[in-house]
């Protein structure tokens, strides 16, 4: 595996937005908005990153084709802002221009090394995978179901394209360097997943999760990431699914195929 697979990836993927069921005419009930209505608008503003300075980093190291792939991962992320945004629109609710969540985690990518900052965008991914599942047992709409499922799906592969960076990282790496740095991380996601469940417990509530729940499913997300960076062989590329070319119409997800693929015990 090398980026340029990762390149192809993500420009295959570029699609698997555009037959979302915005037809769907599901208002959000009164409950729902308290319940998920101010950390979707938080995490819409933290997928819409420019990525700026993530593309400068891997534009120093010289590899073209990380550039290439770093690109089209920058743009997969904000086809998720626009997508949250325009779910918020259609529900009348604004979308942030700025949060403290997010600047507090654009200074920690800015910070350090190039390693430095996979290891945050990392410890936010696995955040955000735990975080789409409580939003899609928090809602009774179609809508925002389905676009958790594709931001699910998106945010597996993006904590294994950020486990095949850091193995990589790993490589140049001194043995006791590389195990300090794992304890920082270590630490980076304890402090993060309790920030998190801070700030948006009434998400994380509604969909399911109390303190031990959220904790276990981070702890789950964390140790998938451990394992792919201790066997790089473990790493996975998605093989693409062909699109329907129509949108599909409204409906409501069966909870069964929400279980499949290694999220399937948190979903559960």
């Amino acid at each position: 595996m090398t980026f340029a697979d990762w390149t192809t990836y993500f420009r295959q993927n570029q699609t698997h937005l555009d037959d979302l069921s915005w037809d769907d005419t599901y208002r959000l009930t009164a409950r729902e908005r308290r319940a998920v209505a101010r950390s979707l608008q938080h995490f819409q503003r933290g997928e819409s990153s420019e990525g700026k300075h993530l593309y400068q980093r891997v534009k120093d190291t010289g590899n073209t084709d990380h550039v290439a792939a770093i690109r089209l991962f920058i743009g997969e992320e904000q086809g998720h802002a626009r997508v949250l945004g325009r779910f918020l629109g259609k529900q009348g609710i604004a979308c942030l221009r700025q949060t403290w969540v997010d600047d507090v985690f654009r200074r920690l990518r800015q910070w350090g090394t190039f390693e430095t900052t996979i290891r945050v965008l990392l410890t936010a991914e696995i955040i955000a995978a735990v975080y789409y599942r409580a939003v899609f047992h928090a809602t009774y709409s179609s809508l925002l179901q389905q676009i958790c499922l594709r931001l699910l799906r998106d945010e597996e592969m993006h904590i294994n394209f950020q486990c095949f960076t850091l193995v990589q990282e790993r490589r140049r790496s001194s043995r006791a360097g590389w195990w300090l740095r794992q304890q920082l991380h270590r630490g980076l996601m304890v402090g993060t997943s309790v920030l998190v469940w801070l700030s948006y417990n009434r998400t994380l509530w509604a969909g399911g999760m109390g303190p031990v729940g959220f904790a276990a499913a981070v702890s789950a997300e964390w140790e998938r990431a451990q394992d792919m960076i201790r066997q790089p062989g473990s790493i996975e590329i998605r093989r693409q699914e062909p699109r329907k070319t129509a949108p599909r119409p409204a409906f409501q997800f069966n909870q069964a195929r929400a279980v499949a693929g290694p999220m399937a015990s948190a979903l559960r």
